[in-house]
């Protein structure tokens, strides 16, 4: 290693200590705005919000990223398993008729709105307990991927709740921060 990538590394290396300050600085109250990736002037300014309501909105912010990975790696874990078992055509076989219907329905709806279309995959429609729905449904597809269909469901289920409350802009408490950090290894753990 060259004296150049040296610095390079040691750089970064110290970028990533500075960032892991700072989150900590914004976590304990102290506004720096280090999180800002969009030009507030393109949306709002964020000067029209009260400082508490912009801070546990920014301290909320990563629980968000945690939630969104944990839900779409569950519809890529769905697909991606029952396309290998059942091919490209495994939602119109395999999805439980009940959950056919209520993304038919968002499709639908969305389809009437001036929004963008969000996917052309019907499982981007489902909403997070329609998830457990269809791994129930096709079982024997999962059986030999997760470990226990009652952990896989309690997982997900305890997930849902913390979900609810992300997902209607509330704060979570400290207890439930780490119960959702742990639901997350569980669901991993229970992965065969």
């Amino acid at each position: 290693m060259n004296n150049l990538e040296k610095q390079l590394e040691h750089f970064s290396f110290k970028n990533l200590m500075l960032e892991t300050d700072l989150i900590r600085l914004e976590e304990g109250g102290i506004d720096i705005q280090h999180i800002e990736t969009i030009d507030q002037k393109e949306i709002v300014d964020t000067d029209l919000f009260e400082s508490k309501i912009l801070a546990s909105a920014r301290k909320m912010a990563r629980f968000y990223v945690y939630y969104y990975a944990f839900e779409n790696s569950i519809r890529s874990l769905i697909s991606g398993r029952l396309e290998e078992k059942h091919g490209i055509n495994w939602w119109d076989l395999k999805a439980p008729p009940g959950v056919k219907k209520n993304v038919a329905d968002n499709q639908k709806s969305e389809s009437d709105t001036t929004m963008a279309i969000r996917s052309d995959e019907p499982i981007a429609y489902t909403n997070f307990g329609e998830l457990i729905d269809i791994i129930t449904y096709n079982w024997d597809d999962f059986s030999d991927t997760i470990r226990s269909k009652k952990a896989m469901e309690s997982v997900i289920s305890q997930f849902g709740k913390i979900r609810n409350v992300i997902a209607h802009s509330c704060e979570l408490e400290e207890d439930d921060i780490i119960r959702l950090k742990l639901l997350i290894k569980d669901w991993f753990r229970i992965q065969s």
